[in-house]
């Protein structure tokens, strides 16, 4: 495993790092065979097998069911392990600090942790920087000794330059993979320039980079397209090649200090290593990956996609 810095934080973390939400809840394409979360037994073991692999970083959320206490249980007593975790605040008003400091003693209490790694705004949207409630507790619990270091998890460019611009962020999460490639041109080179460590997320696209695509659902037929043009190009055709292919893109960008992989195998979380061990694109690949990018916010968000 290779380590990055992430931004001006002075952590070194692995260039893969392990997402939890398919641990703590049902998520992802219901593809047969292929779809729920684990057991808590296997989750446990797959996250401590994942630092066995040398995954330094993990990111958990409150939203995500039950992955908060699960990453408790397996790494909280471990020193190497870099838990990242993510607040929602209420909408506006006084309300906010107070619901963001009960947010923060809560997954302290489950990440069994006195002191938070790296605290995220879950969802951040552009009028919730501006307001600056949310930004102003988080700053305060990190004066505190509550939090080392605090970011954003966002939607969007206008969000994520917003992030990077307010000046407040160690952190900034994105979404970000070879069919969404809009934060490339003006995202990764200002929060490169202003030290902040980019997270990835969605790498394989809540698995439409992945053999699962062959499930979309009908009004999906577009994303299903483009995947199987990744799937050409990336992977000489074939599907099983197409995650660690993927995995390998968002790995091509030194900006990016971490790539988060929702693995809920241990097969899966291999692949993301052993993708990981293969190193970045070859340079004509990669400028080929342009034109299959897409720019539809229904289609590359999941939020948007049909329930099934």
């Amino acid at each position: 495993m290779k380590y990055r810095q992430l931004g001006r934080t002075g952590l070194t973390v692995s260039a893969i790092s392990l997402g939890t939400v398919s641990l703590g809840i049902d998520y992802g394409i219901n593809a047969p065979g292929q779809f729920g979360q684990p057991d808590e037994l296997s989750a446990i073991r797959l996250l401590q097998q994942a630092a066995d692999r040398g995954v330094t970083l993990i990111d958990t959320a409150p939203a995500y069911g039950t992955s908060e206490r699960l990453v408790g249980c397996a790494l909280g007593p471990n020193p190497r392990a870099i838990i990242a975790t993510k607040v929602t605040p209420p909408l506006h008003g006084s309300s906010v600090r107070v619901g963001i400091d009960a947010s923060l003693e809560n997954s302290r209490l489950a990440l069994g942790r006195d002191t938070l790694d790296i605290v995220q705004i879950h969802n951040a949207t552009v009028e919730m920087l501006a307001r600056g409630e949310a930004i102003e507790a988080l700053v305060a619990a990190k004066q505190r000794g509550e939090v080392r270091f605090i970011g954003a998890s966002v939607y969007g460019e206008p969000a994520a330059m917003a992030a990077v611009e307010c000046g407040q962020f160690d952190v900034l999460q994105i979404a970000f993979n070879v069919l969404d490639q809009r934060m490339l041109t003006k995202v990764l080179p200002a929060a490169a320039a202003a030290g902040v460590g980019v997270l990835v997320r969605s790498a394989l696209l809540k698995g439409a980079l992945t053999p699962k695509a062959q499930w979309l659902p009908g009004p999906l037929g577009r994303l299903r397209a483009a995947a199987e043009q990744a799937r050409d190009l990336l992977a000489d055709g074939s599907w099983e090649a197409l995650p660690k292919a993927a995995t390998r893109f968002c790995l091509s960008f030194p900006s990016v200090s971490s790539v988060l992989m929702g693995a809920r195998t241990l097969a899966e979380l291999d692949a993301a290593v052993q993708a990981e061990a293969e190193g970045p694109l070859g340079g004509r690949v990669l400028a080929d990956t342009a034109r299959i990018a897409l720019d539809e916010e229904q289609l590359l968000n999941p939020s948007y996609w049909p329930v099934p």
